[in-house]
């Protein structure tokens, strides 16, 4: 299922790739893994672009717009050129991430000046993810299900609530811009009868009272200083 977040961080690189001078501006995928999902999306809005890809596990596809591959971790990823990408993002990464203030540090790094990185990212302080560290991996997985149940990933949750997140990534370089909270408990329980019908009203409920705390997903857009 794709999450609003993840939408949301569509838009977000679509509003940056079209604001680039260049002909075939480079983007940069982090944590890409094999997926070509938010690439194919771009391209369904006939952006043109070239997307180099980074992750920890071997991330070569071949596709169009496709561009190099980088196997390193996103704390530490010497391969990727300084000073070369304008957009950079990354969708539900950054709550697997141990460092987050290397990982903050070498993605201001590899941007241009006024360069822009978005990310989707988990809430820690919504109840699903407080539940969520706190249950093992293979439960994560039972949630997901068979077929999704296979991207589910060890998470760190290596800063406390989102605000933590925003002053880590200003440490690094990056200036927070833009942030969309979203709730989506029946994101993770629409497989269950009762539960679901539950989870939209809780989701519901928790979008009009506009409680930040509680919605579970973001989407956050950074700026590296000039």
């Amino acid at each position: 299922m794709q999450t609003l977040a993840e939408k949301e961080l569509i838009n977000a690189v679509a509003k940056e790739i079209r604001r680039q001078t260049e002909a075939r501006p480079r983007i940069l995928n982090v944590g890409a893994g094999q997926s070509l999902v938010i690439e194919k999306e771009l391209q369904k809005r006939k952006l043109d672009f070239l997307a180099d890809r980074v992750d920890v596990e071997d991330c070569r596809v071949r596709g169009p717009g496709v561009g190099e591959c980088y196997q390193a971790t996103v704390e530490a990823m010497p391969q990727v050129p300084s000073a070369a990408y304008g957009v950079a993002f990354a969708n539900f990464v950054l709550e697997h991430v141990r460092r987050i203030d290397k990982a903050a540090k070498e993605i201001a790094r590899v941007l241009k000046p006024g360069g822009v990185f978005v990310a989707s990212v988990a809430n820690p302080t919504a109840p699903e993810f407080v539940i969520s560290r706190h249950t093992p991996l293979w439960f994560h997985q039972l949630i997901k299900g068979k077929g999704e149940g296979r991207q589910a990933f060890e998470t760190h949750y290596a800063y406390a609530d989102l605000d933590e997140l925003t002053a880590i990534f200003s440490r690094g370089g990056l200036e927070l811009e833009e942030a969309t909270y979203i709730p989506f408990t029946y994101g993770y329980l629409y497989r269950f009868p009762v539960l679901n019908l539950l989870s939209r009203a809780y989701d519901a409920a928790v979008g009009l009272s506009k409680i930040k705390g509680l919605m579970g997903h973001a989407c956050l857009v950074w700026r590296k200083r000039k």
